[in-house]
């Protein structure tokens, strides 16, 4: 048995002032390589939050072209006035659907935006009147101001405007 202690004295170190440096190595490298888990964790995090803003901000500005283009469709054959009153705000049936469209819902059951707030349709009737003047040619048109807002799960208000003006037939 004394052979076989002095074998395991003569193997083990000598004691110094460096006895479990080692150990505390590994354990700073695993504190570091944790920080830079938790780091890659929040940056995973943070870009999926900027795809779905990316995502929202490409559906209502989808949105806002469609309601448009609905506009101009009927713009061939309606007045200013009818316009505005069909398709502002608290209009007829045309906002009460595209309204639908950003929230959500409705009889067509949209998808929406998440977090949306009631859209706001401002449609002003620039020159309701044909007019000549020396050859140059006023046509009637009205500007359209489309804002879609929506809340993001961190509670953080985005807003979408879109400015078109919009040519009308003269009638």
């Amino acid at each position: 048995m004394k052979f076989f202690y002095r074998q395991m004295k003569r193997l083990m170190p000598k004691e110094s002032g460096q006895q479990g440096f080692m150990l505390l190595e590994v354990l700073v490298s695993v504190l570091l390589f944790a920080l830079g888990i938790v780091a890659l964790v929040g940056l995973q995090a943070r870009s999926l939050v900027t795809t779905d803003d990316t995502r929202y901000r490409a559906e209502a500005a989808h949105l806002a072209d469609a309601y448009v283009g609905k506009i101009w469709a009927a713009a061939g054959g309606l007045p200013g006035a009818q316009i505005v009153a069909q398709f502002s705000t608290g209009g007829g049936a045309e906002y009460t659907d595209f309204s639908n469209q950003v929230l959500g819902g409705g009889p067509n059951s949209y998808p929406g935006i998440p977090g949306a707030i009631a859209p706001t349709v401002n449609i002003a009737d620039l020159s309701p009147a044909y007019t000549s003047t020396a050859g140059l040619v006023n046509l009637p048109s009205v500007d359209v101001t489309i804002i879609i807002q929506w809340d993001d799960q961190e509670k953080v208000r985005h807003t979408y405007r879109q400015i078109s003006s919009v040519g009308l037939s003269p009638i």
